[in-house]
């Protein structure tokens, strides 16, 4: 009954297929060598993405390594349909997707899926019943190659149970309404319980229901703060208004994976290498002296920061040690390569707008100034001090890793060039004003080109030069400004824009030498 209703769901409002750097392949590959094991290099991996709608968290790694195999598994066949035929307009032949429900999969089509290096699943599990959840496990357990990495993003307690209260409150006021006009009167209605729990902030004297409600009207006004866009309003749908949306407490789902042969690694994220503790010395030492496994320990960590999400890696079992080993070695470190986009500061640096340490300003302005390049901790010279500021920016979410070098490549005619490969997916851009998924780099990161940006780009081709590029800009401009997306060019400048696509594909790592 479930399959039919999130089919049902899908199929009515697609999910937008935007990339997420945390299950970037090449991130899995590069964890999985940092912690000293032997993951299988990206350029000739085996994919799978379960749930993975239009395929755009897949797409740019097909996009960037035609001698590996990537495959998406969905239950939509909307989704799926369109999927395949974005990637057959792009002449991109390693990627496909295939509709399939993973409850009705037979053992031949399990056979004929074949071992994958990595699978992934974002926005899958918490978002299905248990028995489809048990199913996924055992499928991945199946599918998963022996040295194979998974990476499973869910939501978890405690820290989703105040999202939890407002997909209630959500679904109670639009329980008469089906689709996405339920989106209107869940808009509504939170503005009206906004309004309420702001005034009665003020009024209340009751301290603990003060804290209470205002932990609510957090949780509330950053749900609102999506709802603003309608092009979020299928992120909403699915999120709150799904048939099913059980957050998990980590230490079941660690269990759960052990039922079936799985191991926990570590979050992608690596909060849990560089931040296993709470960061409260006398806090953090009654929690190791009291919880011996490491997976206790991280469920204490998930109650004391009150985590809402998590985006773990899974392995079998039997590959991983009692206690996963996090002490890293030289060794280790020299083997990724950082990107950082950094900001510079009254003070030194940041990134993602989190201050970094002025210690180490003198590193982090290498860094700085190599961006878009990536740089290894060789490059920056070993000391403790590189080490320290290399580690930090490792442990920061925001920071790119790979274990292949990034170079700083710019346009010039003769010389370098648009990848062809690119050019077929930056042509699905040029010709829709509506994509269904987002343009992103190998490492999945998102990348804002329009419409006009990607016609722009497709210019750049190793036989124009800068100047063919403006004036031929200026002809393809005149036809854009009558289109529905133009709106945003107020003043345009061709030389001006043409830059900005120029620094933009530079930063993408969309160009190559030739």
């Amino acid at each position: 009954m479930q399959s039919f209703e999130v089919k049902s769901s899908y199929d009515e409002m697609p999910y937008f297929s935007a990339a997420f750097h945390d299950s970037s392949v090449l991130r899995l590959h590069a964890i999985g060598k940092f912690l000293r094991l032997e993951p299988t290099p990206v350029r000739k991996a085996r994919v799978l993405e379960l749930g993975g709608a239009f395929g755009g968290n897949i797409m740019p790694l097909a996009v960037a390594y035609p001698d590996a195999e990537v495959v998406g598994v969905d239950i939509s066949s909307i989704q799926v349909n369109t999927g395949n035929a974005i990637a057959k307009q792009m002449g991109i032949e390693n990627f496909h997707l295939i509709e399939a429900d993973i409850m009705a999969l037979s053992p031949e089509q399990i056979k004929e899926l074949g071992k994958f290096d990595y699978i992934i699943a974002h926005g899958f599990y918490s978002w299905v019943r248990k028995n489809v959840r048990d199913a996924f496990l055992a499928l991945t357990k199946t599918l998963l190659k022996q040295n194979g990495i998974a990476f499973i993003s869910y939501n978890v307690y405690p820290g989703w149970k105040s999202f939890d209260t407002l997909r209630d409150y959500m679904m109670f006021c639009a329980k008469d309404k089906n689709g996405i006009k339920r989106l209107d009167v869940a808009k509504r209605e939170l503005n009206f319980m906004g309004e309420f729990l702001r005034m009665n902030f003020h009024t209340k004297s009751n301290e603990a229901l003060k804290q209470t409600q205002e932990l609510l009207l957090t949780q509330l006004n950053f749900v609102r703060s999506i709802l603003k866009d309608s092009k979020n309003d299928y992120y909403i749908l699915h999120e709150f208004f799904e048939t099913t949306n059980e957050a998990q407490l980590f230490y079941k789902f660690a269990n759960r994976l052990s039922d079936f042969g799985l191991g926990y690694l570590v979050e992608s994220t690596l909060d849990d290498v560089f931040a296993p503790g709470i960061g409260v010395a006398r806090f953090d030492r009654h929690i190791n002296k009291t919880y011996k496994s490491r997976i206790d320990r991280e469920q204490m960590r998930d109650f004391f920061l009150n985590r809402s999400f998590r985006k773990s890696l899974v392995m079998h079992e039997d590959e991983l040690n009692e206690e996963s080993e996090t002490n890293i070695s030289l060794d280790e470190i020299s083997l990724i390569h950082i990107i950082a986009k950094l900001e510079k500061t009254k003070d030194g640096y940041s990134i993602n707008d989190e201050p970094l340490s002025p210690q180490f300003n003198e590193i982090f302005a290498k860094i700085y100034d190599a961006y878009p390049a990536s740089i290894s901790i060789d490059e920056l010279g070993i000391s403790d001090d590189n080490i320290n500021a290399f580690l930090a920016l490792m442990a920061n979410p925001a920071t790119l890793l790979s274990t292949q070098k990034f170079s700083h490549i710019k346009y010039e005619k003769g010389k370098t060039r648009l990848k062809p490969r690119v050019a077929g997916y930056l042509r699905y851009f040029a010709n829709t004003h509506k994509p269904v998924m987002l343009l992103a780099t190998q490492l999945n990161s998102k990348t804002h080109i329009d419409t006009l940006g990607a016609r722009t780009a497709l210019l750049f081709d190793g036989q124009n030069s800068f100047d063919d590029i403006v004036k031929e800009l200026e002809k393809i401009y005149e036809i854009y400004k009558n289109e529905p997306d133009a709106k945003h060019l107020n003043e345009f400048n061709p030389e001006i824009y043409a830059s900005e696509v120029a620094k933009k594909l530079e930063n993408s790592y969309f160009l190559e030498k030739f």
